[in-house]
């Protein structure tokens, strides 16, 4: 570990020291590594930001990821895929209203395997790029055509690229990070003058946070390693120097996850899980879509979009 358990416990968001134990610690419900077992939770007394403590090196951070981890390559079905497309191309034309530059450069933080890219359809519109941790996923990428840098944004160089990026896009990446002050500073850097770093991650105080505990699906324990509050995001991103902040609500699928990792954790039923999902998935999203249109309706979702000028 790269702190001592006992001493220096920071916010990673508001750098105080001001911080409690979570009273019910998650569990890894969705791929049960064993390193799950060395790290645990805290809760900011300041910004309500949660984190894992302690922060994990980039070592420890790997081995949180299984070869079968749902982002790497994992094939999704016929309808499924119906859908991520017609999200891809609804994404696709949400990023090009954010500017006017064509072709857009769109660098994009945990590219996975370019698939996005490809659904995206607007090849013509953009100029892709972006970064992946996993080696496999970005070799993908570069087979496919794209500028994809092998490892985390942490180890990724900025030399030959600051100010160089239209749109910086980091869509459930940021609470993956070791350091989201650091990741911050260095978008800022990466994008150009009146550029654009939007992005998605869960959000504490929804309804799922509150009523599931420790099965919310927003923990991904020990995988997300910093879950943001509404106040604490647009602090950070405000103290690294963008503006023009927006954070709105997102529709998600959170719901399925959380009452899934409920049935495993709390009923002990013994669903078989693959990438993460049961054979009960589909099921499950449409059992909690009325949850899922309430929260949003009512700003109670499990996530936000965030949308940040230079």
């Amino acid at each position: 570990m790269i702190q001592d358990v006992e001493t220096d416990i920071r916010c990673p968001v508001c750098s105080t020291c001001n911080s409690h134990d979570l009273p019910v610690l998650p569990k890894d419900y969705e791929y049960r590594v064993e390193i799950a077992d060395d790290f645990g939770m805290r809760v900011c007394d300041d910004c309500q930001t949660e984190f894992i403590w302690p922060r994990p090196s980039l070592a420890e951070l790997r081995d949180m990821y299984p070869d079968h981890y749902y982002a790497y390559g994992t094939e999704m079905g016929g309808f499924w895929q119906i859908i991520y497309n017609w999200w891809c191309r609804s994404e696709a034309k949400r990023l090009l209203r954010l500017s006017t530059k064509r072709p857009l450069h769109l660098f994009d933080i945990g590219a996975g395997d370019c698939r996005r890219f490809k659904a995206m359809g607007s090849g013509d519109q953009f100029k892709f790029s972006g970064v992946e941790m996993n080696q496999k996923m970005a070799q993908a990428g570069c087979d496919e055509g794209f500028d994809i840098a092998p490892g985390t944004f942490e180890e990724f160089d900025l030399t030959d690229s600051v100010g160089t990026v239209d749109v910086l896009t980091i869509n459930h990446v940021i609470e993956h990070v070791t350091d989201p002050a650091d990741t911050v500073r260095k978008a800022f850097k990466l994008v150009a003058d009146d550029g654009i770093f939007t992005g998605r991650t869960p959000k504490v105080a929804s309804t799922g946070h509150r009523y599931f505990g420790g099965y919310w699906s927003g923990y991904h324990f020990p995988r997300h390693l910093t879950l943001f509050s509404r106040e604490s995001l647009e602090l950070l991103l405000r103290e690294s120097g963008f503006r023009e902040i927006e954070i709105v609500e997102e529709l998600n699928l959170f719901p399925a996850l959380s009452l899934q990792n409920f049935l495993v954790g709390k009923l002990k039923i013994p669903l078989t899980l693959e990438g993460g999902h049961s054979r009960l998935w589909t099921f499950l999203v449409f059992f909690t879509a009325p949850l899922s249109f309430f929260d949003y309706l009512f700003s109670r979702s499990d996530c936000m979009i965030f949308t940040a000028k230079k």
